[in-house]
């Protein structure tokens, strides 16, 4: 196999220099990466002892690091595998013929991804493996010329459907079909966790919808995400495990930049230690670690909770450099799978390869992001946190206050902003708001609205919708927010007078 010659090559160059270990860190190499064992071997042990903090492999080095590692019953012994394969003197060779042509890893790798990738196609039975003429045109390709060159092969196969890039309808078409959808009600997207008057606003979590939150930094866009939306994914899943419910399983795809997987659980825990079990725990407990017998078991049992779903139901995709086409082609490779709901945290410019203005990769990316999940393309229901512009937190927030190009919500459905309730705006202050909640009054029928008053210990949130095509925007929600235990607890409506760029 012409893979072989760059297996050997590519292990001696890591040989040569243990440090490029790093450079390969984030890749997937694993036993079939290789298409000889002995190869696969020697770059295993190597990167075994790199992240052991060995950095010259001498024979001497090697030796003692191999014969100090446990045997596992049943297999043949690490020293034993390296004598098989003659030990030190083969990978010494390619050590030295790494040094005379400079390493050159960078290609060797490549190419034996290209084979790897060959291999693939070739399993999945996408190969027509008995045409020699073009098995040889592909591997004289090189590996981004053979991505290239199957996308657009793929893209051909397929570009009779729906004409490529549009759809055609006759305008009047299906007319009799559609007043009886009509009659059945406006389809609900999945409820927001305990949030049935926002859930009502905005009709759930539709499919086919871009949302936006947009809030301050430091005021909670992840602890949101995390508690309305995320734990609605969990929460319904847990229902479905019920075969009486006759509720089918939902699938959610979790886009992060700023926060990793280990932050993005811990609050997830804390969140259902708060919310589900009714057992809080203050978020720094959770963080600093050390627990009592009392919080550690809480947080067990938040996980046992957890995971009565499947555990490949909702993916964590941490994004360790940003780039929208990343995200878009994250959803287009798992949406085929059920998984149609999409939290994007932090929703930002694309500046990788966009050698414009940042408002304009923002608006470009809003609207590669949109066409991705719309309706007529991969119909998914869509969630991206927004970062609020510093000084653009005003009393009343509308489309101006966030401060980021005009042409990103353009493309959203819903936007949502909140601000936290000031000082001056509860009862009895100057600028005080009249919060309440509706209730039928049982003497003349109608709806009423009951007073409801904050609690000026308490801390709230205002979240406005200032973009609204799913329902009304001239109502405001108040949330009771507890910050330390990941509680936004929905508790009114308010209507705060709109009297422009008024702050205090």
């Amino acid at each position: 196999m012409p893979s072989e010659v760059h297996e050997s090559l590519f292990v001696g160059s890591l040989w040569k220099n243990p440090n490029l270990y790093s450079k390969y860190k984030s890749h997937t190499v694993k036993k079939e990466t290789f298409t000889k064992a002995t190869w696969y071997f020697y770059y295993d042990i190597g990167k075994e002892m790199y992240n052991s903090g060995i950095r010259l492999f001498e024979d001497t080095a090697v030796y003692s690091f191999l014969v100090s590692r446990p045997d596992e019953f049943g297999k043949e012994s690490l020293i034993e595998t390296y004598n098989k394969y003659k030990g030190y003197q083969t990978i010494h060779e390619l050590m030295e013929e790494s040094s005379i042509e400079n390493a050159n890893d960078d290609f060797h790798f490549s190419e034996i991804q290209k084979y790897e990738s060959l291999r693939n196609m070739q399993k999945d039975n996408l190969l027509n493996i008995h045409s020699k003429e073009f098995i040889k045109k592909l591997a004289d390709m090189s590996l981004q010329q053979l991505h290239t060159y199957c996308q657009h092969k793929f893209k051909t196969a397929f570009s009779h459907v729906n004409s490529g890039e549009v759809v055609i309808y006759n305008l009047t078409e299906d007319m009799i079909q559609m007043v009886e959808e009509l009659d059945l009600g406006e389809e609900v997207g999945l409820p927001l966790y305990e949030s049935p008057r926002l859930t009502k606003k905005i009709n759930g979590q539709k499919l086919g919808n871009l949302m936006y939150l947009v809030l301050s930094s430091g005021v909670g866009k992840s602890s949101i995400v995390t508690e309305k939306f995320v734990l609605s994914i969990f929460d319904h899943n847990v229902k479905a495990l019920n075969p009486d419910s006759g509720l089918s399983f939902e699938k959610a795809m979790i886009f992060v930049n700023e926060e990793g997987k280990k932050r993005w659980q811990a609050r997830l825990l804390a969140t259902v230690a708060s919310r589900i079990l009714h057992k809080p725990i203050p978020r720094d407990v959770v963080n600093k670690g050390k627990f009592s017998k009392e919080t550690k078991a809480t947080l067990l049992e938040a996980a046992k909770w957890l995971t009565q779903n499947q555990p490949d139901f909702i993916k964590l995709v941490v994004l360790k450099k940003y780039r929208i086409e990343d995200v878009i082609s994250n959803i287009e490779l798992h949406r085929p799978l059920g998984y149609k709901h999409i939290y994007f945290d932090t929703f930002k410019p694309d500046l990788s390869k966009q050698n414009v203005d940042r408002w304009l990769a923002f608006s470009n990316s809003a609207q590669d992001l949109h066409d991705c999940i719309k309706e007529e393309n991969y119909n998914c229901a869509a969630l991206a946190t927004v970062q609020m512009k510093i000084g653009k937190e005003f009393r009343y927030i509308d489309l101006d206050s966030i401060g980021k190009s005009p042409e990103i919500v353009e493309v959203a459905a819903v936007v949502m902003a909140g601000r936290l309730i000031f000082a001056d705006e509860y009862q009895g202050m100057k600028k005080a708001l009249f919060c309440y909640n509706w209730e039928k009054n049982d003497f003349d029928g109608k709806w009423h609205k009951k007073e409801y008053e904050l609690d000026p210990e308490k801390k709230y949130l205002i979240l406005f919708l200032p973009k609204n095509r799913e329902g009304s925007e001239d109502e405001q929600i108040v949330f009771e927010v507890i910050s330390d235990l990941n509680i936004w607890k929905e508790v009114a409506f308010v209507q705060v007078p709109n009297n422009g760029s008024d702050k205090k």
